[in-house]
């Protein structure tokens, strides 16, 4: 499968690692926001390591890639933590706002709901551009 896929799919991988999360532990307090933060983790470097990688080779192949892929961790750690707070204290706030926001509509659920998944889509997209800048730019510096 070629790299460039991930990013176009990364909307799909980023739900499925959601419900892998979710799902089996919905009856905890901290499913919610770990599912959040783990299917952002996964849309952002999904969108990061499509746009920068030709293929699945350039990734696997080639070891200095994945080494440099980690030590982007601790920057998307930096905006990782806000984005888990923010899922943590979205369904905490929830009874302080109005009714409309929070009703729940067919098809799309509430508009805070709404609300919350476009930011941490624009977010996503923000730091997948990021790191893919990242990884070129390392890719160029390597020769690969």
């Amino acid at each position: 499968m070629a790299a460039r896929t991930w990013s176009k799919w990364s909307h799909v991988i980023a739900g499925a690692v959601f419900c892998l999360l979710y799902f089996p532990f919905d009856s905890h307090p901290w499913a919610w926001p770990i599912a959040v933060g783990g299917s952002y983790t996964a849309f952002a470097f999904a969108i990061g390591l499509g746009l920068s990688l030709t293929n699945a080779d350039d990734l696997f192949g080639e070891p200095r890639i994945p080494e440099y892929v980690a030590t982007l961790l601790p920057h998307h750690v930096l905006i990782l933590a806000p984005v888990t707070l923010v899922a943590y204290l979205m369904p905490r706030a929830v009874p302080f706002l109005p009714s409309w926001m929070t009703e729940h509509l067919p098809r799309i659920g509430s508009v805070w709901l709404l609300c919350g998944l476009v930011l941490f889509y624009f977010v996503g997209v923000w730091e997948g551009e990021w790191l893919s800048g990242k990884i070129r730019s390392q890719r160029e510096k390597l020769d690969i």
